[in-house]
């Protein structure tokens, strides 16, 4: 591979209506500790002023390739993603939202855990939650081992999507496995699993993941959350992720909690939105 022309980490930021936090998330990724990379940008379809700014961003750094599409893929940004990961040249691939903002030394970090971890297919990484200006609420440091991942992945999604940082392999089928709307990373760590790749976190906080009082993601909330039980369904049935009956209890407690409680009581009641709502 001719690493002149070819970049060693290509990163895959999709986008749609940014404007309001685009460039202090594209700012983060020009200024990496590691800056051997390229950054694809797909605009999402986005209708306010992110095309501009992406122009800016793009005449002023070689390293910005920007894909346009005339309207959203779908799929909560993964076919976008999907996209992007097929123009990508590096031999490792970073996801990135549009909206959060990567650590300065993310990338370094996370190229160094799976240059000394030959056998971890994945990483991602701690992380902080911010809400609309910026402010940390929130810590999240889930379960870093292949194991505990394993293990707990009934439970809860252990690896923070805009946190991947994965190896760019030959593949036959797409990267996502997008059966669902909006949780297909979760989904597609189910299947990662059963190719028998391992996943991990590095313990280190590298990224501020962005919760904001207008977040889409908060648009009906118990709909999505329901889809991320009918995924807990299939992760029930492959043996590796196999739940305890304790496991079951509780993920039985929570669906009922989400079905019979009003949605403004589930958005106060969840930990990460409460803080925004």
């Amino acid at each position: 591979m001719d690493q002149k022309n070819t970049p060693l980490v290509s990163v895959i930021m999709p986008v749609y209506n940014g404007e309001r936090y685009i460039t202090e998330a594209v700012n983060s990724i020009l200024n990496q500790t590691y800056s051997y990379f390229e950054l694809i940008i797909i605009n999402d379809g986005s209708t306010d002023n992110t095309a501009t700014i992406l122009d800016q961003f793009a005449t002023a750094d070689g390293r910005i390739h920007v894909l346009t599409n005339p309207k959203p893929m779908g799929k909560a940004g993964d076919l976008a993603k999907e996209l992007g990961i097929q123009h990508a040249k590096g031999q490792f691939i970073a996801i990135m939202d549009a909206d959060d903002i990567s650590k300065p030394q993310r990338l370094e970090r996370q190229l160094d855990f799976l240059n000394t971890h030959p056998d971890i297919f994945l990483c991602g990484a701690w992380a902080e939650y911010i809400d609309g200006n910026g402010s940390v609420f929130l810590d999240w440091k889930p379960d870093t081992e292949h194991t505990q991942i394993v293990s707990n992945l009934y439970l809860k999604n252990s690896i923070i999507h805009p946190t991947f940082f994965f190896r760019n392999i030959v593949r036959q089928k797409p990267f996502y496995e997008t059966k669902y709307t909006w949780y297909n990373d979760y989904y597609t760590q189910l299947k990662l699993i059963k190719e028998g790749k391992k996943l991990a976190n590095v313990p280190e906080v590298l990224l501020s993941y962005r919760v904001s009082g207008d977040s889409s993601t908060q648009t009906g909330i118990k709909k999505k959350v329901n889809e991320y039980f009918q995924i807990r369904k299939e992760v029930a049935q492959y043996g590796p992720t196999r739940p305890s009956l304790m496991q079951r209890l509780v993920v039985l407690a929570q669906f009922i909690g989400i079905t019979y409680l009003p949605e403004k009581l589930v958005l106060r009641f969840h930990p990460i939105f409460k803080k925004t709502v």
